[in-house]
């Protein structure tokens, strides 16, 4: 079935349905951090990043977490539920904004966390970058069962 399914690129199809999962958090955590650009556009701010480029910087960890968690919640274990799309978003979010909550600590020490309206802050970042992630992995998780179907459809079609 995977030489089936292999691309010009030579990807087999969990392969690229990794990378595209990879892209599309990457994508929707770009249009989450404009849509938090107020609270982001300080938190950019305070760790250094150029403000030009800060929102789609902020994302840029989910193009990697987004590709690994979507290999290790779906494409390896190969069963696509949308209890799994949920956690894919989820979990992507939430690693992103480990990331970005290390640079901070990085740069600013543990106490900064504690100080003040930090720990808000933060928190409110987490939780609705894991609501919005939660809510973006169904659609990825509907195109590939749909895509699942019809190449499971194909394969049979060939066998015949």
């Amino acid at each position: 079935m995977d030489d089936a399914l292999r691309s010009e690129s030579g990807l087999s199809s969990p392969q690229r349905w990794a990378l595209i999962a990879g892209g599309y958090a990457f994508g929707c955590a770009t249009l989450t951090a404009f849509l938090l650009s107020d609270a982001l556009g300080l938190f950019a701010e305070v760790i250094g990043l150029p403000s030009a480029l800060s929102m789609p910087l902020l994302a840029t960890p989910a193009l990697v977490a987004g590709a690994g968690v979507w290999w290790a919640l779906i494409e390896r274990p190969g069963t696509v539920t949308y209890a799994r799309g949920v956690a894919f978003g989820l979990l992507t979010a939430l690693l992103t904004g480990v990331v970005w909550t290390a640079r901070f600590v990085s740069v600013w020490s543990v106490e900064m966390l504690t100080a003040g309206p930090v720990p808000l802050l933060v928190g409110f970042v987490l939780g609705a970058a894991g609501v919005a992630g939660g809510l973006v992995g169904l659609p990825i998780t509907y195109a590939r069962r749909r895509s699942r179907g019809r190449s499971d459809a194909a394969e049979t079609a060939n066998s015949l």
